[in-house]
């Protein structure tokens, strides 16, 4: 009898515990869910103040604690924010002008080593893919444009 309770007692707490290791949620590495909010943006006093391009691209720099600290999301809508993204379009080829911006944007380098990345811009293409084009940003194009890119497989970039 005293073996047949034992064993009772053994069977429900490995149930108990098997129930709470599957109730449990990862705890995921990334702390901050809002994306980086620059301090100089286009077309303000402060920005212009700043004077050379030079300095403008340095303060857009996302402080790299809070870039390892952000999660992917976030950390795509930092990346369309980013001052000098259009500079993409500024070159014979998108990948010619990808690189270009990559070389100065951190959120950009930091993005594009999330394991996640290409499941979080497909998300974000597809959620506003439906929209008009007049509902449409340059985030919204933008956004296409990275995931082409990605996608293609032409960039040279860890994942």
């Amino acid at each position: 009898m005293r073996n047949k309770t034992l064993l009772i007692i053994f069977c429900a707490a490995s149930v108990l515990a098997l129930w709470a290791v599957a109730n449990t949620k990862p705890v995921s590495p990334y702390t901050v869910n809002v994306p980086y909010e620059y301090p100089y943006v286009p077309g303000t006093q402060e920005w212009i103040d700043l004077g050379s391009t030079s300095a403008r691209r340095q303060a857009s720099q996302v402080p790299d604690e809070l870039l390892q600290s952000m999660a992917t999301d976030a950390l795509l809508q930092t990346v369309l924010d980013y001052p000098f993204l259009s500079d993409i379009y500024a070159f014979n080829t998108m990948k010619m002008g990808y690189e270009a911006v990559r070389k100065h944007c951190n959120s950009l380098r930091e993005f594009e080593t999330r394991p996640d990345h290409m499941e979080v811009l497909s998300h974000y293409c597809q959620t506003n893919y439906s929209l008009s084009k007049k509902e449409r940003t340059l985030e919204d194009y933008m956004a296409e444009h990275l995931y082409w890119l990605y996608a293609s497989g032409d960039l040279e970039y860890t994942s």
